[in-house]
């Protein structure tokens, strides 16, 4: 129990200010009720709604990275912030090849039917 009653005292709690923590939650609800509603209502293409929701995306993580942990190019922060930067690609690349690799799973795995593999029966 001694060992954890410095929890507060740590410079990284101290760090920790109400204001960002709201400010932050208030900016992200924004940025991701703005993507929803790109997407609710098809207000873009294909292509355009991809980018805008990545760009939204993209807007709620700085937002999230700079105000809940104070991240910035300062010199005190400059390893946490090139070790974020560094991560968001990394994580990115393997959930796209997860999404990639289980949407092609049929094609790569699955015969196609053979002639006297369909029952005709069934198609009525």
């Amino acid at each position: 129990m001694a060992k954890n009653s410095k929890l507060l005292d740590h410079p990284e709690v101290q760090q920790a200010d109400t204001l960002n923590y709201v400010a932050g939650t208030v900016f992200c609800v924004a940025f991701m009720v703005a993507a929803y509603l790109l997407t609710e209502r098809h207000a873009l293409d294909f292509m355009g709604l991809l980018k805008a929701v990545s760009g939204l995306t993209l807007l709620a993580l700085i937002a999230q990275s700079m105000l809940y942990f104070g991240l910035s190019l300062s010199r005190e922060h400059y390893a946490k912030s090139v070790t974020l930067a560094l991560t968001v690609p990394l994580f990115v690349l393997s959930i796209g090849l997860t999404v990639w690799m289980f949407h092609t799973l049929f094609l790569r795995v699955m015969l196609p039917p053979g002639p006297g593999m369909i029952d005709p029966s069934l198609l009525h």
